[in-house]
């Protein structure tokens, strides 16, 4: 396993689903573990960013360090990407004011009483506070099945019954502007669910594993240029009502440590070196038919060195993520999305019981 991997393991009631590993990567570029349960978002990126600002650019980096190497390098707009008015990076020295300020402004848009940083003041430090909060709602909910489960074929080998959500037959045909096709392809289908605001919940079950980086690539192709076939059609850009989606429902949380995979000391322009102390990241996702609701928290810190009208006929296709599949959450026109996750096992599944 790559040693970027932090594991958390999530102990669910069902002998079944306990010991269930779920993963965080800092990066898209990371290979994954793809019989585990993966995520990633940017905003780590961005207080990456925020904490680095005026120090110049890096010229020494001891020991060598491709993770660094990889945030260095990345070319983004963060504005763009991250939903707009659910995220904030608070960043500089690592004042009581600035984290006071950071907690004030995070209950603020959270509802919560208080925030939720507690890193502490340190003299001659340097810190980024990095926030996002996006409750996303479907225009329209799907539907959540009672009496049957999907069975589904994890990566680990196992063959868990879950709960899962979607439409079929004629009421997939309601769907219009809400569920849009961006592929169907032999063993890969991507869909894109509309939010009410300017952002979607994307699925995309690949052919063979993949990395997230090479997911968004083919995403953002595919979300560039709509399909254009008939109605009723293979390459309908919309569902009709032959067409059968079925989709999991999620809900996960994760707690990683990113500080043992960026302990190099480095030197800037400005001077150094600096070494990261905190670089923690709390998630915490869920899925159902109605939406889905995110939450991420990451406080990092460094100082220097020392601390249309139907044919005649339809053709159905079947859009089930029944095998490890993606999912995402992305501004509509942005280049990268703000959250993804590698579903590769039923740890963040519901299991199903008979009623």
């Amino acid at each position: 396993m790559n040693k970027l991997l932090f594991t958390l393991f999530v102990i669910f009631s069902s002998a079944s689903f306990q010991a269930a590993e779920i993963v965080a990567v800092a990066h898209p570029g990371e290979d994954l573990p793809h019989d585990k349960t993966v995520v990633w978002t940017p905003l780590f990126q961005a207080a990456w960013d925020d904490i680095h600002r005026g120090l110049g650019a890096p010229v020494k980096v001891d020991p060598p360090n491709a993770l660094m190497d990889r945030f260095v390098h990345v070319e983004w707009k963060a504005d763009a990407v991250m939903p707009r008015d659910h995220w904030k990076v608070w960043a500089g020295g690592a004042t009581k004011e600035l984290i006071e300020k950071a907690n004030a402004e995070a209950a603020r848009m959270t509802g919560e009483k208080k925030g939720p940083f507690q890193i502490e003041p340190k003299s001659n430090a340097r810190i980024a506070l990095g926030l996002l909060d996006r409750n996303l709602v479907f225009k329209k909910p799907l539907h959540r099945s009672v009496d049957a489960p999907l069975v589904f074929h994890a990566a680990d080998g196992t063959n868990p019954r879950v709960r899962f959500f979607g439409t079929r037959l004629k009421a997939s045909g309601g769907y219009g502007g809400v569920v849009s096709v961006l592929a169907y392809q032999a063993g890969s289908h991507a869909l894109q669910i509309a939010s009410d605001a300017d952002d979607s919940a994307v699925l995309y079950l690949p052919e063979k594993p993949v990395s997230f980086i090479e997911a968004c690539a083919k995403l953002r192709e595919w979300r560039s240029k709509r399909l254009g076939g008939a109605y009723g059609s293979m390459q309908d850009p919309n569902l009709h009502e032959k067409d059968d989606v079925r989709i999991p429902m999620l809900k996960l949380e994760n707690t990683t440590d990113f500080v043992p995979f960026l302990n190099s000391d480095r030197y800037f322009e400005s001077g150094g070196p600096w070494r990261l102390y905190k670089a923690e990241q709390r998630l915490k996702f869920q899925l159902t038919e109605k939406g889905a609701k995110l939450h991420v928290e990451v406080e990092m810190g460094m100082e220097p060195f020392g601390a249309p009208q139907a044919p005649p006929t339809m053709i159905p296709r079947f859009f089930h993520y029944d095998r490890p599949f993606f999912v995402f959450l992305w501004r509509n026109g942005a280049e990268w999305p703000y959250f993804g996750a590698w579903i590769g096992n039923g740890a963040p599944m519901e299991e199903f019981k008979e009623q």
